[in-house]
């Protein structure tokens, strides 16, 4: 019984490992989480840390805010993407950038917090990539790098929205280190549920997928060789 625990020990140990260090890449912000404005933007902590958002603009929800805090001479790096769902592939979303010591603001859809600046970025007439995003099983259009100095420090947001539909699903991820807790291990399945529904596929797959279903099933094992040993 005892080589037979430590057997599972060690492959669930090794599963862990091998989910530990990829799971963080695409580590959502939020996946859908309704509508949001300057007051109830979604808060990133450090915008070097690899994240992505993830929204269906609606009538309601149209716009999808975050912010953060800024400094001097910082660069916020970023790129926005389409999950690849047929009737989404036209979809060519933007992502305004708000904040001081940015120049000024064009006409918006929104309206810009006072004493702020603008840098509006769109993927308008480019052609995307195809990410087959192999953790979680999920292949998306994702669209060029992009990345603004921010001119002074202070309190910024990124608004993303769709500039010609009224409807449609779109992520935006920020950062390119990455860097996780145990808090990001346990919660990854229903992560991955959220981000394959919002694909609009089967709830469960990808390599993280079937990886934490090995980690329960090792577990099970263990527990009902226990149970015959006792």
């Amino acid at each position: 019984m005892l080589k037979h625990i430590s057997r599972v020990r060690f492959l669930l140990a090794l599963l862990l490992v091998t989910t530990w260090g990829t799971a963080w890449g695409h580590n959502p912000i939020v996946i859908d989480g309704g509508p949001t404005d300057a007051a109830t933007a979604h808060k990133v902590a450090d915008i070097s840390v690899s994240r992505v958002a993830y929204h269906h603009a609606k009538p309601g929800q149209l716009f999808l805010w975050l912010t953060f805090d800024g400094k001097a001479g910082q660069k916020l790096e970023l790129q926005m993407g389409v999950p690849w769902i047929d009737r989404y592939a036209n979809v060519r979303p933007a992502t305004a950038v708000l904040g001081p010591g940015l120049p000024p603001a064009p006409e918006l859809p929104f309206p810009v917090p006072e004493g702020m600046g603008a840098v509006v970025l769109t993927t308008d007439g480019q052609e995307p990539t195809v990410l087959n995003e192999d953790f979680t099983g999920t292949v998306d259009w994702q669209f060029r790098e992009e990345s603004v100095a921010l001119p002074q420090n202070g309190k910024y947001f990124m608004v993303s929205y769709l500039p010609s539909v009224d409807e449609g699903k779109f992520w935006v991820a920020l950062g390119k280190t990455e860097v996780f807790g145990l808090w990001d291990l346990i919660r990854m399945p229903v992560v991955i549920v959220e981000a394959r529904n919002f694909h609009e596929i089967f709830p469960w797959g990808g390599i993280l997928g079937w990886a934490y279903l090995g980690i329960i099933v090792l577990l099970l094992g263990g527990l009902v060789a226990g149970l015959v040993f006792l």
